[in-house]
């Protein structure tokens, strides 16, 4: 009897913790079914404050201020011919070229002016560049266009957003205007010599500021509406000579005949240079020659009177 007792109270305890789940079901759901038709639904996408959570830079490229730089290296047959091609490709895309050099290896710069004005050179040109300054709507296309004037061999690119640099420097251009206009309507208002002068003196200064800023705010626009371009022109140096047939004998020759004059050149070089030297040992060898044969001779002669009668072996 004990044990059923304990099955029936662990039965009844079931039902009633099933039943309470059941109830509190219930009530959610007409809370739920209660709330107006025009409440807004939970957040979701929310962080743990509450606050919405970022979904990136709402703003596109068209509203933001870039300053774009590229350079090109290209391998091209002929530098002066590519010049000429991309100075095509930017009259096209309405550019301007703002600098353009063309050199030799030998570091000689291909178009020479005499005196009178004529262009001379020796049409052996290896490097070029040519910056180009492009619009930025058509900056795209009109890398691509210059990419097929040769061989890619590298490119690099550079952007720079200045766009809250102007955002600030506009803002700070009009607060500047808007004091100038209240210092102007002060000027018209003095009544004194020395209040005029005072006004007269800010409102220079505040027409300077107004200036410097400005141009700053110019040239970032020219800067940010005009992208640049920086394209180099190589040209492929030849593996071998371009005759192909040569044995090296009179590159020899000559190699020697430089060495040659090399060494005697050097020689003479080292002999004026050691002049003072050996002349004056020249100068003084003679007379300290002499003068050690005189002092021999005399030591000679002088062993000569001393020697022993004794000694000398008597006569037959």
């Amino acid at each position: 009897m004990k044990r059923n007792a304990w099955w029936w109270r662990a039965l009844a305890a079931v039902v009633a913790v099933i039943i309470g789940v059941v109830l509190a079901g219930c009530s959610a759901s007409n809370e739920a079914s209660d709330m107006p038709a025009g409440a807004p639904e939970p957040a979701v996408g929310r962080d743990a404050g509450g606050m919405p959570e970022q979904g990136g830079d709402e703003a596109g490229d068209g509203d933001r201020m870039i300053i774009r730089a590229k350079v090109l290296r290209l391998e091209v047959e002929s530098t002066p011919d590519a010049v000429t091609q991309v100075r095509e490709i930017a009259r096209e895309y309405d550019g301007s070229v703002t600098d353009m050099q063309v050199a030799t290896d030998s570091e000689e710069w291909l178009y020479r002016y005499e005196k009178d004005g004529t262009i001379v050179g020796d049409g052996a040109a290896l490097r070029g560049w040519v910056t180009v300054r492009v619009p930025s709507e058509t900056y795209e296309e009109f890398v691509d266009d210059v990419a097929g004037v040769g061989v890619v061999k590298f490119q690099s690119e550079a952007t720079s957003d200045v766009t809250q640099e102007h955002v600030d420097l506009s803002a700070r251009l009009e607060n500047l205007r808007a004091q100038e206009a209240r210092l102007r309507e002060f000027f018209d208002e003095a009544r004194t010599v020395k209040d005029m002068l005072a006004i007269e003196t800010e409102l220079s200064r505040v027409r300077g500021e107004i200036e410097s800023m400005d141009a700053q705010v110019t040239y970032l626009e020219r800067q940010a509406a005009m992208a640049t371009v920086t394209i180099e022109l190589t040209e492929p140096r030849a593996v071998v000579r371009p005759g192909g047939e040569s044995w090296g004998f009179v590159d020899a020759i000559t190699n020697g005949i430089r060495g040659a004059a090399g060494l005697l050149t050097g020689t003479i070089t080292v002999l004026i240079a050691t002049a003072p030297v050996w002349l004056t040992a020249l100068v003084l060898f003679f007379p300290i020659r002499a003068f050690l044969r005189r002092r021999a001779e005399r030591g000679a002669a002088g062993s000569g009177d001393s020697v022993d009668p004794g000694s000398v072996p008597p006569a037959a």
